[in-house]
């Protein structure tokens, strides 16, 4: 079976065709895999997250037709225990569906020719110990992230005091989100598959992913910023159901009783929650994360040569 080489330092437009080949290539495998491996997790949580949003366009309408228009907690404290469970089911989800992404690649890298493809098999072993790896490192980052957060929050809320600084700082904010959102993006993604590949902390990782972006900012900018808007016309597709459902539903609230959107449709709710989850993890999620590393392995390797130096390892040992 031909390998798309992922030690391979490319240039940006081999960077989208060897992205696309390797999913062509492997699309069976790869896809087929995830759908075994995480789709169950998905489908359930989809199915579920539908459940709590049809419980929380009930409660609105009720509360609306009531003239009760204060509701504030009035779905978390209807709901506690199916929150809980959504919440627990999707984080389950999300483990499992980057543990299986990240282990993939890590044996395709691995991988010779005649070994292709990648055996389900030979993910779901250590699958377990993957997800708890990403389990721990993501309250590490869950942790470090509150606290930066906060630190903003209270930069900014200092500024917002002074006078005549509000428009600026707004448009600020809206300048500095343009930039740093898709390496942030990338960064996060592919920081993921390195915890797997290097059995390392998520801050190591994402200080290695930094290091090796220094110098390729606006290119890596560029090439996840054109992957994300491809794949928010994915993204739209799969949650346009969805989308259409909540402007009914908006627009139908003050419909008298049962004649309600939400009470002759509650199926509807959890159909296209389902479709649009299973569209974003095991589709969109994994798309993403291929050309992530695709374009980390490049970096790595006009960093590093790593691929060099395993030839002449191999040599050596020969």
């Amino acid at each position: 079976m031909e390998k798309i080489e992922l030690r391979k330092a490319r240039d940006f437009g081999a960077l989208f065709n060897d992205s696309v080949a390797f999913l062509r290539v492997n699309f069976k495998s790869f896809f087929g895999i995830l759908l075994f491996l995480a789709g169950p997790f998905v489908i359930l949580t989809g199915l579920l997250m539908g459940y709590v949003q049809f419980i929380a366009e009930k409660i609105t309408e009720s509360n609306i037709i009531s003239g009760n228009l204060k509701t504030t907690n009035m779905f978390l404290g209807s709901s506690v225990t199916t929150t809980l469970l959504f919440v627990l089911i999707f984080l389950l989800t999300t483990l499992v569906t980057n543990a299986s992404i990240a282990l993939y690649f890590t044996l395709y890298d691995k991988a010779k020719p005649e070994e292709l493809p990648i055996q389900r098999s030979s993910i779901s072993q250590p699958l377990a110990a993957a997800c708890w790896r990403l389990f721990y490192n993501l309250l590490l980052f869950s942790i470090i992230m509150a606290v930066v957060l906060l630190a903003f929050i209270g930069i900014f809320f200092l500024l917002f005091l002074v006078p005549g600084l509000n428009i600026v700082l707004i448009f600020a904010l809206v300048i500095a989100g343009l930039i740093l959102f898709p390496p942030l993006a990338y960064v996060v993604t592919v920081a993921n598959f390195i915890v797997i590949r290097d059995e390392i902390l998520i801050t190591d990782a994402i200080s290695k992913a930094l290091k090796y972006m220094r110098g390729n900012f606006w290119k890596t900018w560029l090439f996840i910023f054109c992957t994300l808007v491809s794949l928010s016309m994915l993204y739209l597709l799969f949650s346009l159901p969805s989308i259409v459902q909540g402007f009914i539903s908006v627009f139908t609230r003050h419909a008298p009783g049962a004649n309600s959107f939400a009470a002759n449709h509650s199926l509807t709710f959890i159909i296209f929650s389902a479709l649009s989850m299973f569209g974003r993890m095991i589709i969109i999620s994994p798309i993403l994360t291929c050309f992530c590393v695709f374009n980390f392995y490049s970096q790595e390797e006009s960093h590093e040569g790593t691929s060099l130096m395993n030839r002449i390892d191999t040599f050596d040992k020969n």
